[in-house]
């Protein structure tokens, strides 16, 4: 038989086998039924293939490329999931080589409409047996084991064993270890710890690092070389094409700070050539003032042998509405000062979305300014990721001279850090370690550049969806980089791109990340530290009850505790409807909850001033509508009456007390302590019905309760105190009239036994003594002892009674 340019020889059974296959996928694509089959004969169903001995899953893809055409393979089949290919309903088991594409999870448009394919895809053919797929299938079957929790093995000591472990054994002791990562507080055992949740892409990521390190370790080098650079090749050519960054070369590191050190180690390569090593003149690094940043180059200066003067940190405008963002006017003025006191400017490190705060430096001015004192420009940040989102028709996006591009975090896979640099020179500083390109080169492939860009586009319409919908309140400022657009006008991700003329205009109408902060009225600076906590308080709740939810809490010096929505960092974060409408309703009732919680703690002071037995608690760490202490006004009248520390403890066991009482009827109530040490009862979160001075005069007649019943446990206990030292004196003195009636002699040792026995003392016993509460005096225990034979002196007649009622008759 002939296809093409092969030809394939098969026996006759088989032949008839695959024809009824062919005839049997045919029918299924075409929508033949079985009726209109039976009157059509397979050779005319195929009529005019030329192939009818390739294998079977070759032929079905050659009739589907041929029907549906080069996007053959975004037609779902139904029979995918089918365990096994039926032929004329009859089981083909011949067939069940055939492999079942691999499908990953995608993250769902946000609009309507949007469909992605799947990410990752197996060949739709055999692939024959090889060292690449015994990596693939040995890596995959260890996560499935990860996955399941398939403990094998105990753990073993830190010891060398004397004899060999087999490679599953070796295995299961380290899936073992990773399980059981965590000690338990009691030293004993280990509970197990949470794995994280893989998709499909990432283990495809992760199995292209076991297969890079096999090609740039097992293979000879004459065959390395070639298969590595074709791939280095190929993957950087797509990045750039994909990010709009032409004539560069690509550096691949898992190690951010070995990015930056490469970066600053091209800017001296530039400027001062071979001799960049023995330098005159001290080379100047400038760093935006984003305290993420700053210290990663710090730490990266000093790896690299730079002094710690060498870093100039540019200080920040004046606007506390853009923190962290270079001032550079002030950029332009230290620069001409270290000109004059011949130092060297090198680099600027800017930032083009920072992770937590979305500030974008003025990328335009800041490269014409680096342009005239001949610096490098090295951007980097989430908004980098919108340059695949671009349209223009520019060859290059001439920003900086490099980037750095984190494709593991834009498109949540476990890739890499990518580092840009445009070819001013030589580039074989970058090409070493060219295997570590591998993890992006096959997942790249397959997604497609369609998935890939939609991946990037669906995170920034996740934080334009955010943006719409706190844009609502005005007790909420927000931070970003969309708060000066007109906010009548409700612009979509697609609208956004299609109306900016240059790629600078779009990243900075482009927000990767959020930052919300509640604040009070016509504030312009950073809020109080009570504000502080409540924004701490509605992160917190946010994050506990939408988990779904890509927030984090962080604190801005010039701003104050902020919440941070960031879509970068989280995998497919409010992907449905659903999410979405379950976060809008839980932020309109939190903030409703906060503005009610502002508004009554105003009026708590006033209404604590008419109650005297309450006074108003300041406590430091808490977002709630205050607190209050329960003070009994005796105390309140004598300055001397909490002098002592008795008085303290007492003082903390009645609030604690009333603290119990309050929420046996209402949780909202908590035991808090003031900064002067003593308990007070606190009140949470508040909603707009509810009444405080009803909280506050719930509080009152609970303490005075508390109060009464205190004073009479103390009067029982002055009774009681008084009771038990009458009945030691009348004890005493009963012991001591007994000695001299029944005489010394018997209380002499030895010879009081001899007097005892010669004449024995009477059965006259010392009397106990009990406390009539009611009455409020001793009494002797003679009383009680005579009701006691007397109850049972009536029992002992009341059985005699029964027994003779018993006696039979005769």
């Amino acid at each position: 038989m002939l296809c093409g340019s092969e030809t394939w020889t098969i026996a006759k059974a088989d032949e008839k086998r695959l024809l009824a296959f062919e005839a049997w996928c045919w029918r299924r694509m075409q929508t033949i039924s079985w009726r209109e089959h039976n009157n059509m004969t397979n050779e005319e169903m195929i009529k005019g293939k030329n192939v009818v001995g390739r294998p079977p899953l070759d032929y079905l893809q050659q009739i589907m490329r041929e029907v549906y055409g080069p996007n053959y393979r975004q037609i779902k089949r139904k029979a995918e999931n089918r365990e096994e290919w039926r032929v004329c309903n009859k089981p083909a088991p011949w067939l069940n080589k055939l492999r079942k594409p691999i499908v990953a999870n995608t993250m769902a448009s946000s609009d309507a409409g949007i469909e992605t394919k799947s990410d990752v895809q197996m060949p739709d053919h055999d692939v024959e047996p090889s060292p690449f797929t015994e990596l693939h299938e040995q890596f995959m079957q260890t996560l499935d084991n990860l996955d399941n929790n398939q403990l094998n093995t105990q753990l073993t000591s830190h010891a060398l064993p004397l004899g060999s472990k087999t490679f599953c054994d070796i295995l299961a002791s380290l899936q073992t270890l990773v399980l059981t990562q965590n000690k338990k507080d009691d030293g004993e055992g280990f509970e197990e710890s949470a794995l994280p949740v893989l998709q499909n892409l990432d283990k495809f990521s992760l199995t292209s690092y076991s297969l890079s390190y096999y090609i740039s370790h097992c293979l000879p080098n004459e065959q390395t070389v070639p298969v590595l650079s074709l791939v280095n090749k190929s993957t950087t050519m797509w990045l750039s094409k994909l990010f709009q960054f032409s004539n560069c070369g690509a550096f691949y590191t898992e190690n951010m700070l070995l990015s930056y050190e490469r970066v600053i180690l091209l800017a001296l390569h530039r400027m001062f050539g071979a001799e960049y090593l023995h330098l005159s003149e001290l080379p100047i690094v400038y760093c935006t003032p984003d305290p993420v940043l700053v210290g990663t180059i710090k730490r990266t200066a000093l790896q690299i042998g730079m002094k710690e003067n060498c870093v100039q940190i540019i200080p920040c405008l004046s606007n506390v509405l853009c923190p962290y963002k270079a001032d550079l006017g002030a950029l332009e003025a230290i620069i001409k000062t270290d000109i004059d006191n011949h130092r060297k400017p090198l680099i600027v490190f800017a930032r083009a979305g920072a992770h937590v705060t979305g500030q974008i430096d003025d990328i335009v001015n800041l490269k014409e300014l680096c342009n005239k004192h001949n610096i490098w420009l090295h951007l980097s940040g989430d908004n980098l990721s919108g340059l695949a989102l671009t349209t223009f028709k520019t060859k290059s996006s001439n920003l900086a001279d490099s980037m750095t591009l984190t494709p593991s975090i834009w498109l949540n896979i476990s890739a890499l850090p990518t580092l840009f640099d445009k070819q001013y020179t030589s580039t074989e500083i970058l090409n070493i370690y060219k295997s570590k390109c591998l993890p992006i080169w096959t997942c790249f492939q397959a997604l497609g550049h369609d998935a890939l860009v939609l991946r990037i586009q669906q995170k920034f319409e996740i934080c334009q969806r955010i943006y719409s919908l706190v844009k609502r309140y005005d007790c909420l400022r927000i931070l970003c980089e969309t708060n000066d657009r007109n906010s009548e006008n409700e612009e979509t991700v697609a609208d956004i791109i299609a109306n900016q003329e240059n790629i600078p205009d779009l990243l900075h109408n482009l927000s990767s990340c959020l930052v919300i902060q509640f604040i009070p009225k016509d504030c312009n600076q950073r809020v109080s530290p009570y504000y502080d906590k409540l924004n701490s308080w509605l992160g917190q709740v946010l994050e506990r009850e939408i988990p779904e939810a890509p927030l984090e809490l962080c604190e801005i010096e010039s701003l104050g505790v902020v919440v941070t929505f960031s879509p970068f960092t989280v995998l497919n974060s409010l992907v449905t409807e659903d999410d979405w409408e379950t976060f809008s309703i839980c932020l309109d009732q939190h903030i409703e909850i906060l503005l009610a919680t502002v508004d009554y703690k105003e009026k708590l002071t006033a209404l604590i001033a008419n109650l005297p037995s309450l006074e108003y608690v300041e406590i430091d760490d808490w977002a709630g509508l205050g607190a209050v202490r329960y003070v009994p006004q005796l105390w309140q009248s004598s300055d001397q009456q909490l002098a002592t520390d008795q008085a303290k403890q007492d003082l903390n066991r009645l609030n604690v007390r009333i603290v119990q009482q309050l929420r046996s009827i209402d949780a909202a109530f908590s035991l808090g302590e003031g900064s002067d040490g003593l308990a007070c009862v606190r009140f949470g979160m508040v909603t707009a019905d509810t009444d405080v001075a009803e909280l506050l005069s719930l509080v009152q007649s609970t303490g005075r309760k508390e109060e009464e019943s205190t004073k009479y446990i103390d009067s029982m206990a002055e009774l009681v105190k008084k009771g038990i030292e009458t009945a030691t004196v009348d004890l005493k003195k009963e012991t001591e009239e007994k000695i001299w009636q029944e005489g010394i002699l018997r209380h002499v040792p030895v010879f009081g036994n001899i007097v005892n026995w010669w004449s024995p003392p009477a059965k006259n016993a010392v009397k106990g003594r009990w406390l009539d509460l009611e009455a409020g005096v001793v009494r002797s225990t003679e009383v009680i002892y005579e009701k006691k034979a007397q109850i049972e002196e009536s029992d002992g007649n009341e059985n005699e009674s029964v027994a003779a009622n018993d006696v039979p008759m005769e």
